[in-house]
């Protein structure tokens, strides 16, 4: 009974099981020393028939294959999977110094044969310590090891992929340790600031195991830290201060006495190592001259396309232009494209939504503006090609990318016989006017001819004169006062401290709630808004290389421009720091309220 049991529990696995792909892989370390033992294995999902190993003649072959088997079975929503492991496994011995590949081995399975992927190896010199082969096997905590700990035994190292871009141009920093002892994890980390950079982190897995390297012909465990991705901001010679870890080693402790136990137990003891890796220095060069006029600060490889969702709408009906932006290259910071509108057309902010991913290669993905537009009237409208300006450091140069041109046919509305459409100037709000002609009075009247006339008389003429010079006067006040709102860089240069204190009142709201994202990018939308409407230059257009050659031709000082210049600085910083007193934030509340007035006595 319990065999037809076992055997029909065997037909249900095998009827309900997933079939699995054949797999074939092989693993060895990466380094080896010479004389050094390491094993070479060979791992099947199935078993095989026959397996044909490559050729090890470059290795002494101290045994092997020895072949092991394991397998587990899972049940995961009434679905019931089983995974099988068969290894087969070599001891070898590097003989002599070099880089050498093993060949695939060769599985057979019925009637299919089955390669394995080749291993590279390399074997440097011997003459390392067994302790020291022993710490850089692979393991974090990879067995023990006597004496002192040395700054070549054990340090860590920050490297970057460049050391010479442009302001903007992305590079890579990677945090690796380096250890030939016994390493049991770390108690403290200290990363640097990186001061002068905007940075982006590449998600590291966390550091539990070490990889073996070659490293000046010493074999080391190493593992990487943290990767980040980081964006010059300014140009000049920038520093990455040091990395600091304070990392707990284990080592055997000394014993006095000869007892019998002590060949069998050992006892050990773990001590602490501070280690600093050396400063970085990175040449940020300047962008050359020659800037597009619409150039906001892209840097990277681009790509542009833009779209509307209909070509045919009744007027009052809204529009969606949607422009995307994708590549490689600091996205995050590409500001909307200008869109010359109709001027039949009512227009909003656009939308903005980004899909960013960050690796070693930098940060790519997409940026997409979706733009709203409501056409009034009837009529044909045409949206010229939009322009997008970036530099490619690969090149050089600076490179425009255009889009296609749109043509808008716009029917007549439902309510377009009944209203009249007036917009203001600054778009702020939309009048509907019904009636604003009264009709005539067509009722029978009757003219009566009531006392003197006061015509000629020297009060008629004097009332005339001062009439005379009132209209004349409202009329030059009128003249001066459309002017002025038809100017409307002039109308912002005098509201700038009105609208910068507005913008400054909500990020004081923002201060009292601790919200620190939003709190630093109201700060900076006050500063950059000010600075717009002071120098009479849109937002898309305004960068900080314009902004200081525009202030310095307004006379400002250099030492108030490097201020305003590095307060900006500082709160763009701040916006992407994982963490921010709140003292801070107070301290770059009033620098900022303090940098908007001086501005608003010295800029006219």
């Amino acid at each position: 009974m319990k065999k037809k049991l076992s055997i029909l529990i065997l037909l249900l696995i095998g009827f309900f099981v997933q079939a699995e792909e054949v797999r074939f892989t092989a693993s060895a370390p990466k380094v080896v020393s010479t004389g050094e033992q390491f094993r070479l294995t060979f791992t099947l999902n199935t078993k095989a028939d026959q397996l044909l190993q490559p050729d090890l003649s470059v290795f002494n072959v101290l045994m092997g294959p020895s072949s092991s088997y394991s397998q587990s079975t899972s049940i995961v929503n009434g679905k019931m999977t089983r995974s099988v492991s068969y290894t087969y496994t070599y001891i070898l011995q590097a003989k002599n110094p070099g880089k050498y590949i093993i060949s695939s081995a060769t599985a057979k399975v019925g009637k299919k044969s089955y390669k394995s992927q080749p291993i590279k190896i390399e074997v440097v010199n011997g003459g390392q310590k067994t302790s020291n082969q022993a710490a850089a096997s692979g393991s974090i905590n990879s067995g023990a090891n006597t004496g002192v700990v040395s700054n070549k035994d054990l340090f860590v190292r920050a490297s970057v992929n460049k050391k010479e871009v442009y302001v903007g141009e992305h590079l890579t920093a990677t945090i690796k340790i380096y250890s030939k002892v016994n390493l049991s994890g770390f108690e403290d980390v200290k990363f640097p600031s990186f001061d002068g950079f905007l940075k982006s982190d590449i998600e590291t897995p966390p550091l539990r195991s070490l990889d073996r390297e070659n490293v000046n012909g010493q074999i080391y465990g190493t593992g990487v830290i943290s990767r980040v991705v980081l964006f010059p901001q300014k140009s000049g010679t920038l520093v990455i201060d040091p990395v600091e870890i304070e990392c707990l080693v284990q080592q055997r402790s000394s014993k006095t006495s000869n007892s019998f136990f002590d060949d069998f137990f050992d006892s050990y003891k773990t001590v602490r190592k501070s280690i600093k890796s050396p400063a970085l220095k990175i040449k940020v060069k300047p962008l050359p001259s020659g800037k597009p006029t619409d150039f906001s600060g892209a840097v990277g490889s681009f790509k542009l396309s833009a779209s509307v969702d209909k070509v045919e709408v009744k007027a009052n009906e809204a529009v969606t232009l949607k422009v995307r932006i994708s590549g490689n290259g600091n996205l995050k910071l590409i500001a909307a494209l200008k869109v010359n509108f109709p001027l039949d057309f009512e227009s909003y902010d656009p939308k903005i939504s980004s899909n960013l991913k960050t690796d070693l290669s930098g940060s790519s993905g997409t940026k997409t503006f979706e733009y709203l537009m409501i056409p009034r009237f009837k009529g044909d409208y045409r949206i010229s090609p939009l322009a997008f300006n970036y530099f490619d450091p690969a090149t050089g140069k600076y490179k425009t990318l255009y889009s296609k041109e749109f043509q808008i046919n716009v029917l007549e509305g439902d309510d377009d016989g009944l209203n009249t459409v007036l917009t203001s100037p600054s778009k702020e709000g939309i009048k509907f006017i019904g009636k604003d002609i009264r009709f005539i009075k067509t009722s029978p009247f009757k003219l009566v001819r009531k006392g003197e006339t006061v015509w000629g008389s020297l009060w008629f003429i004097g009332l005339y004169i001062i009439s005379l010079l009132i209209f004349i006067a409202v009329y030059i006040f009128r003249r001066k006062k459309l002017k002025e709102e038809s100017n409307i860089e002039l109308l912002k240069n005098k509201k700038a401290n009105k609208f910068a204190k507005k913008r400054l009142k909500f990020a004081s709201a923002q201060l009292k709630t601790k919200n620190t994202g939003a709190f630093y990018e109201a700060v900076l939308k006050a500063l950059w808004g000010y600075l717009s409407d002071k120098l009479g230059i849109p937002l898309s257009g305004l960068s900080r290389d314009n902004a200081v050659e525009e202030l310095k031709l307004k006379g400002i000082d250099e030492e108030l421009v490097k201020e305003m210049i590095g307060l900006i600085d500082q709160c763009e910083f701040a916006q992407y720091a994982p963490s921010v007193s709140d003292g801070n934030m107070d301290d770059i509340y009033k620098q900022a309220v303090k940098m908007i007035s001086k501005m608003e006595n010295k800029v006219k």
